[in-house]
């Protein structure tokens, strides 16, 4: 698992999960650095130390945003006891199951992907994760095929380990209707299977990657 603080001087901190695939490179410019931002990605090891031991003191207000596979690493940093207290939360277009036929990305869909992983499998990942979304392209990743095919990986080793203790609650979760990655169908039945009474659902007519109808990272944390 890889951190990266992107220090903006300020005295509120995002932590932002990251999914497959990602880096900050693909946000930067939904940033307005109206907070300092923790970006977590690369889902290779979760190994939690580094997050656990961040020096959370310096800040006053600490939100959270967690997209497609950053919901579920979000959810195991919190049962790992890695999350410091968190303000605002929201999940995007993910759950705390990425390869499930119920709950997340369908087993031999995400075989396909892992076993003919690719600069070309890669690439219509991409043109797939933009479908239906009204925006234009994204910088690319700075991630390399080696690493991607370890953290699918690893991503699938962890999806075989039955889930347990207390999970993370999110305030918001947004959900993505028109989504070619994670499919809706296992986004909902997610939401519909926990007792979240105090969960705000948003559903978007749009694509696996909804920023585009945000414009800013602050603007998420108010939906």
């Amino acid at each position: 698992m890889q951190l990266t603080h992107i220090n903006h001087d300020k005295t509120r901190l995002l932590i932002f999960f990251g999914g497959f695939y990602t880096d900050y490179n693909c946000f930067e410019e939904f940033d307005t650095k109206t907070s300092d931002i923790l970006f977590v990605n690369d889902y290779s090891n979760l190994d939690f130390e580094e997050l656990r031991y961040f020096d959370f003191t310096p800040f006053g207000e600490i939100n959270l945003i967690a997209y497609s596979y950053g919901v579920w690493a979000a959810n195991e940093a919190y049962k790992a006891r890695a999350l410091p207290e968190i303000n605002k939360s929201v999940g995007i277009s993910g759950t705390y199951y990425p390869v499930n036929a119920e709950y997340g990305i369908n087993p031999k869909v995400f075989n396909i992907m892992l076993n003919a992983m690719s600069l070309e499998t890669m690439a219509r990942f991409e043109r797939n994760m933009l479908e239906n979304c009204a925006g234009g392209e994204i910088k690319k990743a700075q991630r390399t095929i080696e690493n991607l095919k370890n953290e699918l990986i690893n991503i699938k080793r962890y999806s075989l380990i039955p889930s347990s203790g207390d999970e993370f609650e999110f305030e918001t979760m947004v959900l993505t209707k028109q989504d070619k990655i994670f499919p809706y169908r296992s986004q909902e039945n997610f939401f519909n299977s926990r007792d979240w009474k105090n969960t705000h659902k948003v559903i978007l007519n749009t694509g696996h990657f909804p920023f585009f109808e945000f414009k800013t990272l602050d603007n998420i944390l108010e939906a």
